[in-house]
């Protein structure tokens, strides 16, 4: 079905078209039939080659829209689990049985310890703790910040992001599949490179008048869109969980 859409339909179109084309040619021009069939053929060739390549590169690399009714955020971040994971397992810890063993990964420099401040806000966690490895816990700062930034550039108020889950230890994962279907065993969020960050919630900062929810998404999308085009992290919609599930790359 997907084939369809996305290749098979609009080849199917533009080769319909230009048979119809060949065949108001035929009748009217002095052009021989065997060179019109070559002709149409080679024509319907490079239109579903060029037709194909376009296609597949923009289902692929989907631009980001953000304008209200028309937003493509699922398209536009989809690095799923088979690619978070991977990076996680290349520049994360060792999986954590439980989190008793966080405190001596404190020691080691292989974690750091996060806490709310002004460019991020944590929010309470039932089944995560707030550890992530240093260049993990340097993008989430960098990501609050830009955020930041992005709203005065815009005129906005200030608002900070919500974290809403860090590292998980192997009896996290445990208790939350009891809790959540979408929860998986081999989570990311093992290895302190992954974080889940709230598109719906935002602490306003200041006097000011809050700003529309959807217009705070926007900026926090556009922020994790850039970074991700530096190929810093990686990042996925999560409709269900009202959160961007992010993976550093480094």
């Amino acid at each position: 079905m997907l084939l369809w859409t996305v290749v098979m339909k609009p080849c199917f179109i533009a080769c319909l078209i230009i048979l119809l084309i060949a065949l108001l040619v035929s009748k009217k021009s002095t052009i021989s039939k065997k060179c019109l069939r070559w002709s149409t053929f080679f024509i319907m060739l490079f239109s579903v080659l060029v037709i194909s390549g376009i296609r597949i590169y923009s289902y692929l690399n989907p631009n980001l829209v953000t304008d209200p009714g028309h937003e493509n955020y699922s398209a536009h971040f989809n690095d799923v689990q088979s690619v978070q994971i991977k990076a996680a397992r290349k520049y994360g810890i060792e999986p954590l049985k439980d989190r008793s063993l966080a405190s001596e990964a404190i020691k080691d420099h292989r974690l750091v310890h996060l806490r709310s401040g002004r460019n991020y806000q944590l929010a309470p966690m039932g089944h995560s703790i707030p550890y992530l490895t240093k260049n993990g816990a340097d993008i989430l700062n960098t990501i609050g910040q830009n955020f930041r930034d992005s709203l005065a550039s815009k005129k906005l108020a200030p608002h900070k992001i919500v974290v809403t889950s860090v590292l998980r230890t192997d009896k996290d994962v445990e208790n939350l599949m009891k809790h959540n279907n979408v929860a998986v065993k081999n989570s990311a969020h093992r290895y302190a490179t992954t974080f889940d960050i709230s598109y719906t919630n935002f602490i306003k900062d200041g006097l000011a008048a809050s700003t529309d929810r959807n217009e705070l998404k926007k900026v926090l999308a556009e922020v994790l869109r850039d970074l991700r085009d530096d190929k810093q992290l990686y990042v996925k919609y999560e409709r269900s969980q009202n959160c961007f599930h992010i993976t550093v790359r480094k």
